[in-house]
């Protein structure tokens, strides 16, 4: 702990006059003695003799010992009442030693130990975890339901969504199928596509599938695309990719998935070759099949793009026939 002592002593003897008002002797000794009485008052739940102590000292030294005893409390670990009290008290105080920095040509005045914002991440990480507990317990009995978290008009809905998140986690493939299967029987509110992504992720559920290739496409979305392969193959996921690729976000990703597929199943080869015609999407989908090892499909390529009524396809995706006045082959 010395270091950490001892860079203290350094800051406080460079600190700018409008930082502190006066210079301020103290020990490194000093301050691991206090340190110690304090980390000792806390394990015993004695709150009012730290605050006692804390009372007697500059508010450099206040501060930055109060700073650190919260850092010291552990955020996986239960708190009691008194504990939990006693860091909201701590959470509402303004830090009084400020330094002033420049940010974007302005001069403004931030806290040098900002234990307020430490003490509203601690009770922020006691709620989640209290949270988790209670969604894990429901969970694992039953009992939970999907519609207390997802309204539209939930002000701690992230929050919420991410300690459900965490204690599906902790819990056993039937849950997650259970659950998935639930939500994607439901008209339900979700805000973001992450508990689809989550739930898609463990289980490739296609009932949820459907129900994300109806929403707009984010980088969840994106990301539970690239599971189908995962979980489906051949027909299935041919039929789960043709109909992704009907949501315009999703639309190039699940073009390149589709043509991917090996051996592709017929459905998917009628699906491509009907979308060369697609003036947006053509050079894609050219340059895809060129690549695909598909004697069949390459020779309805072949008659497709001899076709006149063809929309120009970029000449780098036509095959080289090796005879320029003639129609393209391969």
């Amino acid at each position: 702990m010395k270091p950490v002592f001892w860079l203290l002593l350094g800051l406080l003897s460079a600190m700018p006059a409008c930082a502190q008002s006066a210079p301020i002797a103290v020990t490194a000794e000093t301050l691991q003695t206090h340190q110690r009485y304090l980390a000792g008052r806390l394990q015993e739940g004695q709150f009012a003799a730290i605050d006692s102590l804390l009372a007697t000292l500059s508010r450099e030294r206040r501060e930055f010992l109060l700073l650190q005893l919260l850092r010291d409390i552990p955020a996986t670990s239960p708190a009691s009442p008194a504990l939990q009290q006693w860091v909201e008290a701590q959470a509402d105080k303004a830090p009084e030693w400020l330094m002033e920095q420049q940010v974007d040509d302005f001069l403004v005045q931030k806290p040098v130990y900002d234990f307020a914002a430490r003490a509203r991440q601690l009770l922020g990480e006691w709620q989640l975890q209290s949270l988790m507990q209670r969604y894990r317990q429901q969970l694992a009995q039953g009992s939970f339901q999907l519609k207390s978290i997802y309204y539209s008009s939930n002000p701690d809905l992230a929050m919420q969504q991410q300690a459900l998140l965490l204690a599906l986690d902790t819990l056993p493939q039937p849950i997650w199928m259970r659950e998935a299967q639930a939500l994607a029987s439901q008209n339900i509110y979700l805000p973001d596509n992450h508990l689809l992504f989550h739930l898609l992720q463990r289980t490739g559920e296609p009932a949820l599938y459907g129900m994300l290739w109806r929403r707009p496409a984010d980088q969840d979305a994106l990301r539970a695309l690239s599971t189908i392969s995962r979980f489906h193959h051949g027909s299935a996921a041919s039929d789960l990719l043709i109909a992704a690729s009907g949501n315009e976000g999703l639309k190039g990703a699940a073009l390149r998935q589709l043509s991917a597929l090996s051996p592709m199943p017929p459905q998917a080869q009628k699906y491509l070759l009907a979308e060369l015609s697609n003036r947006q999407y053509g050079a894609l989908v050219a340059g895809l099949l060129m690549e695909v090892d598909e004697p069949q499909l390459l020779s309805a390529l072949a008659r497709r793009l001899g076709q006149r009524d063809m929309p120009p396809i970029a000449p780098s995706l036509l095959p080289d026939s090796g005879t320029p006045d003639g129609q393209p082959g391969l």
